[in-house]
């Protein structure tokens, strides 16, 4: 067989066979993928099987010795291209710099539109140079075992024949631990807060246990019977919030709400899943915001509206009731080793304002800060614009996701661990969710944010935990929760659930 009809057999016709012959194994009709349930990294390991077949097949029509040398050649230019492509792009494989290794391994084409839809990019990456390197060995094994081996290198010691096969395979596990790591730490990961992974994308918190029928509750329960009920469905007044919120009002519609058990269950498969219930709803602040002035909830658990939100609600004519109902640090916090233990308000206002940028200036470190803030419209963010009066924000650290539509979409970077960071969140996300690892509250004014802090008013950057509702609501029972929340029986539910009471009720 001619050389360059092997090279194209070995490069690309029996790697594209293997892949069809994966595709039709777990599809539902033969050879049309359907069945995407199936785990992606089958795909890894049974491409490279059924190349690996396939040689043992062709290895009398094959130059087997030249075979294992064009393998090799592939994977030392994919592992390359690999690595210095997501060094350009910083490990994402979006853009155009990443076509280009898609192009250079089209005979993968239909399972990287595939893998990419997914975010299976390591997946695909395993597949293909699993399938050259199974290729590789195979070719190694059979020209072995069948005396193939090149007239000029017969009488090499057989370590000197491998050789170049040993500096393939260290170039290769060289480039693969780079680009893994590139990958693992592109900008749309490590900038990304928390990934909203839980409750249909509204959530970075697993609320399996905090909701209303959880069999292993973690909730708040009264030990007598409350002060207030509703039993009629009709009645009962649809809660949505912010997710810091949400171990709160689930707590208060278990309590409240009689039967509600029963109501979310039997909503579970119904369009209501999207909303994360149906009366007991969680779609976050932005969204249970819009839902509010849109008239689908009537009750909304979270932080103070921003200005964005509240001009908002004019424009649609829309007039509020902003109820405090219990009270929050805001806090600020740091790497664990940042020496670092206390701030004050001006300096936070100046750090923030880019007046102050090394943790030396502050009796820290020789480090640059890198001060994080959070997304636009976010109920933390609207809590540090008002923290920080008349100073201006600075402009925040951004990153830029390459849309399937190819479109650049800036987005802000949020915290990460990195040298000299900084950032900012509600107490109970960061002590009670335990969203942030590896990382150390400050005091403030010299003040800590205990709970005790909080309820006596010494720390201070307290906000409040607000229900909003319309102000001309017609549900009977919108006023009356206001007034169940500002009751003992409501205080005692934030209290035990994290939060400061309005008024402590040890």
């Amino acid at each position: 067989m001619k050389k360059w009809l092997q090279v194209l057999l070995i490069y690309w016709l029996i790697p594209a066979v293997g892949l069809i012959l994966a595709v039709g194994a777990v599809a539902r009709i033969p050879l049309i993928f359907l069945d995407l349930n199936v785990n992606e990294w089958f795909f890894a390991w049974f491409v490279p099987i059924v190349t690996v077949f396939l040689y043992v097949l062709l290895r009398k029509k094959l130059d087997l010795p030249f075979a294992a040398r064009v393998n090799a050649g592939i994977l030392i230019i994919l592992s390359v291209s690999l690595a210095v492509i997501l060094a350009i792009t910083s490990g994402s494989t979006n853009g155009k710099e990443f076509s280009i290794f898609t192009m250079l391994t089209f005979p993968f084409l239909l399972l990287s539109l595939l893998m990419m839809v997914a975010d299976s990019a390591l997946a695909l990456f395993a597949c293909i140079f699993a399938t050259y390197a199974a290729a590789m060995i195979t070719c190694l094994v059979l020209s072995s075992c069948s005396g193939a081996n090149e007239p000029d290198r017969v009488q090499q010691p057989p370590i000197r024949r491998l050789l170049p096969y040993l500096l393939t395979v260290a170039v290769v596990l060289l480039c693969g631990t780079f680009s893994v790591k590139q990958y693992q730490n592109r900008p749309e990961v490590r900038y990304a807060g928390h990934g909203f992974s839980y409750m249909h994308g509204y959530s970075s918190t697993d609320f399996t246990d905090y909701m209303v029928y959880s069999e292993n509750s973690k909730l708040v329960e009264l030990d007598h019977q409350p002060s207030f009920t509703i039993e009629d469905e009709k009645e009962m007044p649809v809660m949505d919030g912010a997710e810091a919120c949400y171990p709160v009002y689930a707590a208060v519609a278990k309590a409240v709400y009689q039967g509600i058990e029963g109501i979310e269950m039997a909503a579970l498969q119904t369009d209501y899943e999207y909303t994360n219930g149906k009366i007991v709803s969680f779609t976050n602040t932005v969204r249970g915001f819009s839902r509010l002035l849109d008239k689908e909830v009537n009750l909304l658990f979270g932080a103070t509206p921003s200005k964005e939100q509240l001009a908002e609600a004019a424009k649609k004519g829309i007039a509020l009731t902003i109820t405090p109902i219990g009270r929050e640090a805001f806090v600020f916090f740091v790497e664990k080793d940042n020496p670092i233990d206390n701030l004050t308000s001006q300096q936070i206002r100046a750090i923030y304002h880019g007046e102050v940028t090394n943790w030396k200036e502050l009796g820290g470190k020789n480090q640059e800060i890198r001060a994080f803030q959070r997304p636009q419209n976010s109920g933390s963010q609207a809590v540090m614009e008002y923290f920080m009066g008349d100073v201006s924000l600075m402009e925040p650290d951004k990153y830029f996701v390459i849309s399937a539509m190819g479109d650049t979409i800036e987005k802000v970077a949020q915290y990460a661990d990195e040298d000299g960071a900084m950032g900012y969140s509600f107490r109970y996300f960061v002590e009670e969710l335990n969203q942030e690892d590896g990382v150390k509250i400050l005091c403030v004014d010299g003040v800590a944010p205990t709970l005790e802090n909080i309820e006596n008013g010494l720390y201070p950057l307290t906000v409040d935990l607000c229900l909003i509702t319309r102000a001309y609501d017609p549900k009977a029972n919108v006023q009356k929760m206001i007034d169940f929340m500002l009751s003992p029986d409501g205080q005692e539910i934030i209290r035990r659930t994290g939060y400061a009471a309005l008024k402590s009720n040890e």
